[in-house]
């Protein structure tokens, strides 16, 4: 079934990709909160440092590596959701080990070689499947529809980044083993999905190859976008929350919040841009979006007032919308037919390395 010269999009697989890509989120806010509290616990804290270098190494190098696989089981197999489901079967496994560890409290001789080593795995088998996953959306979309697809992951994203407070809460009301047993199950779960319904949409397991796109791969421009992306994604994640704590004084909330109220308005917004994005206009409008992104994050931290700081983010969710429904299809339109799943590992690579920069940078 070539659903690339369909002009309808394909839900029921959407849904189950959106469902795969929720699980890695709440994946990642568990990681981030049980990371720090593992490490306390086993009196390991020497060791953060390690790991984060480690997170930042990984998750930079791994997205093109699981690109390169996707594309060469895509090209030999006819798909790429082999190494969709290997990564999504080791990373069940790894969240299993990792409940199993917490539930037998082993001994401390153990847990020290042993927990450093589940870390690693845990954050290489995420990144796995995460961009040949994520480069199904082609399988489901037709190219003209691909911001509004776009616009669904970014909804996504930013709903439940923006839910992170309750989510932690949640977590720390089930405690390490059942958060880590639950995720193992979600992820399997919806793995398992994805894998069934994208069967659907190929002839006899074989992927439609559109002919719309580029014949070579600019992988600069793609890194490029994926760096754009990743370096507003990261300030509005890991520095807004402490930053906009100055604000609490005038609206009553701490800065988490604040940047919860963001991030929602960004994906009200994601909605209304998605639908104007047209393949004539997507470069201009991600031009726009990357510039006054940039200059209401300068106004965010250099101005003084801070009702203006108010008014430069709500400016800022605007623009942010844009960059993040243009910079994923115009990556892909940039990316050749037999290398798409490198694409997308191209640009999640880019995008990783801002996020991994500020990650260092606040050790």
């Amino acid at each position: 079934m070539d659903n690339q010269s369909t002009s309808s999009i394909q839900w029921k697989q959407m849904f189950s990709l959106l469902a795969l890509y929720a699980s890695v989120i709440i994946g990642w806010i568990a990681y981030h909160r049980y990371q720090p509290a593992l490490l306390d616990t086993f009196n390991m804290t020497e060791f953060e440092p390690i790991l984060i270098w480690g997170q930042a190494i990984i998750l930079i190098i791994t997205p093109p590596l699981a690109g390169y696989l996707g594309d060469k089981y895509r090209n030999k197999l006819g798909n790429r959701l082999r190494i969709v489901t290997l990564g999504v079967s080791f990373a069940a496994m790894i969240f299993m080990t990792v409940a199993f560890t917490l539930i037998v409290n082993p001994p401390q001789s153990f847990v020290v070689y042993a927990l450093p080593v589940l870390v690693i795995l845990w954050l290489f088998a995420m990144s796995l499947f995460t961009s040949p996953a994520i480069s199904t959306i082609e399988m489901f979309s037709p190219s003209t529809k691909l911001p509004i697809t776009v616009a669904a992951l970014t909804i996504t994203s930013d709903l439940l980044y923006s839910l992170e407070p309750v989510i932690v809460d949640i977590i720390d009301y089930l405690g390490g083993a059942a958060t880590f047993a639950v995720g193992g199950i979600i992820v399997s779960i919806s793995g398992y999905l994805l894998r069934k319904f994208s069967l659907e949409v190929t002839d006899n397991g074989q992927e439609a190859r559109p002919d719309d796109y580029n014949p070579k791969t600019k992988m600069g421009k793609v890194i490029l976008l994926g760096i754009g992306m990743g370096l507003f994604s990261g300030l509005i994640i890991e520095v807004f929350p402490d930053y906009l704590d100055k604000l609490k004084s005038i609206v009553g909330i701490t800065g988490q919040w604040i940047s919860s109220i963001v991030l929602i308005l960004t994906a009200i917004f994601s909605i209304i841009i998605s639908r104007k994005v047209t393949k004539n206009n997507i470069i201009k409008l991600l031009s726009i979006g990357l510039v006054f992104a940039a200059i209401s994050t300068l106004g965010i931290f250099t101005i003084s007032s801070d009702m203006l700081v108010i008014v430069a983010l709500v400016v800022f969710a605007v623009f942010y919308a844009m960059v993040n429904v243009t910079a994923l299809p115009l990556a892909l339109q940039n990316t050749s037919v037999k290398e798409k799943v490198l694409g997308v590992g191209i640009f999640f690579c880019g995008f990783e390395i801002p996020n991994s920069v500020i990650d260092v940078l606040l050790m």
